[in-house]
């Protein structure tokens, strides 16, 4: 196999990919630059109620907790946010059952008064609020369900695929900078100028091309699945906190747990729901214990499913932060079950944390926002400047010559489709169809082709 074979297959390959799933990566990321300024838009858009004037001396969070039950009194409360500043206000978030059972309702309080000022269904830990959570489920299914999820973990799976692709086309060629420049290439010199720039792009973005691609395979419905099941068998997943009230069960014994979005122990079918009013009253106990423990910033108490368990409190992921730790609470008596430090939690779990919260926007707030948005517009620059290269090259469709083609290059684009196929069967498919449709349009018409002009190529 020669380093000539090579090269051009690499480029037919990076033009398949870029050719049929480049509309799939166009959408992912205009929907992915509107995500990115989602946050900024939430604060303003709901201001209202995010946020209060200045309060010295709030009501107890008893009371605060009490006026969300009186709201919606036949939902349990699941958990509470308590306000962090003296201009936020409190969220108590409760159980549902006439809204989409991803989604909590979130009660908004006053802390100043205890008086409710708001109500909206919120999704996830980040409390994404419905105009967030709009734009976040545009871009992640285009609103069209299951079905739709295949559009942007197909988009996710090429991606890194393309970046690779096109930074090693970009390294090979620039020692011959001076030979292609546009005095040497009198007839295509735009086009040239446009594969430059596309090419350019790619190499100085390639780190948050691969970086988003990673981050978003991870929570794709089928690759992600794939990752998860790799990671339960290495035993690389975190263990769920502690939240037993059970005699023998103690922190000693389960301190260095992990398992930051568990909920704690499963409800045994005969334990009773918790009284609300109990609920209100330990709060404030449980929220003072977290803070003796060590956790800053906002936190988010977990209330008790049952009578059997206690609470679970973590430190929100919110804009400069890095680690989240969490501990589980006997309500009444305000003693500690369990303890998770983040700094215990397995390697995966961390990177997996980290990915999320940057892949989101938000661990390093409005400048990690703004570097997104500009990566999502060089993304849309580098497909439509792709599509506009191929268009120049007109009529000839895929770029290269039929005299590079060889069968050992194809093997080994089938066997690379069929080992990264078993992890990522998006990616795998569409690249056996693309190594097929390879096939073919090289060997058509092979023997009557004409010789190739003595010119490179820079498609």
């Amino acid at each position: 196999m020669s380093r000539t074979a090579l090269r051009s297959f690499i480029q037919r390959i990076h033009f398949y990919g870029g050719m049929f799933v480049g509309p799939f990566i166009l959408i992912a990321a205009l929907t992915g630059c509107l995500y990115a300024v989602a946050p900024a838009l939430e604060k303003f858009v709901y201001r209202d109620v995010m946020s209060v004037e200045k309060v010295d001396n709030p009501v107890s969070l008893e009371e605060q907790i009490s006026a969300a039950q009186k709201e919606h009194p036949d939902m349990p409360v699941s958990q509470v946010w308590p306000a962090e500043t003296p201009t936020d206000s409190t969220r108590v978030l409760v159980t549902d059952p006439s809204i989409d059972e991803s989604l909590q309702r979130t009660v908004f309080i006053n802390p100043a008064d205890g008086k409710v000022i708001g109500d909206y269904p919120t999704y996830s830990g980040l409390g994404e609020m419905p105009l967030r959570r709009w734009i976040s489920s545009l871009h992640e299914s285009f609103h069209l369900g299951k079905a739709g999820e295949l559009y942007s973990e197909l988009a996710a799976s090429w991606l890194w695929v393309l970046a690779c692709g096109g930074l090693y086309m970009w390294w090979i060629r620039r020692p011959k900078k001076a030979a292609a420049s546009p005095k040497n290439q009198p007839h295509h010199s735009k086009r040239w100028k446009a594969t430059r720039l596309h090419s350019t792009m790619g190499a100085w973005t390639f780190i948050g091309l691969v970086g988003l691609s990673v981050t978003g395979i991870t929570w794709s419905q089928l690759a992600g699945a794939n990752v998860n099941s790799v990671v339960e068998k290495l035993n690389w997943k975190a263990t769920p906190i502690e939240t037993s009230l059970s005699p023998d069960t103690s922190a000693s014994d389960h301190a260095g747990h992990a398992g930051h979005e568990g909920h704690g122990g499963d409800a045994d079918s005969n334990d009773e729901a918790p009284d609300p009013a109990v609920i209100a009253e330990q709060a404030e106990r449980v929220y003072a214990t977290g803070r003796a423990e060590g956790l800053t910033g906002p936190l988010r108490l977990y209330a008790p499913a049952d009578t059997n368990s206690g609470w679970k409190i973590s430190e929100r992921w919110v804009e400069w932060r890095y680690t989240s730790d969490q501990v589980s609470v006997d309500g009444s008596t305000g003693k500690v079950i369990d303890r998770q430090p983040f700094s215990e939690l397995p390697l995966f779990s961390k990177l997996s944390s980290w990915g999320i919260y940057l892949h989101m926007g938000i661990m390093f707030g409005l400048p990690l926002q703004i570097a997104l948005f500009v990566l999502g517009l060089a993304i849309v620059a580098m497909v439509i400047l792709g599509y506009y290269m191929w268009w120049k090259r007109r009529p000839q469709f895929a770029p290269g010559s039929k005299r590079h083609f060889t069968w050992a290059t194809t093997g080994l684009g089938a066997l690379f489709a069929a080992t990264v196929g078993v992890f990522m069967p998006l990616l795998g498919i569409t690249l056996a169809a693309f190594l097929i449709l390879d096939i073919i349009l090289m060997n058509t018409g092979k023997r009557k082709a004409t010789p190739p002009k003595k010119q490179k190529e820079y498609a």
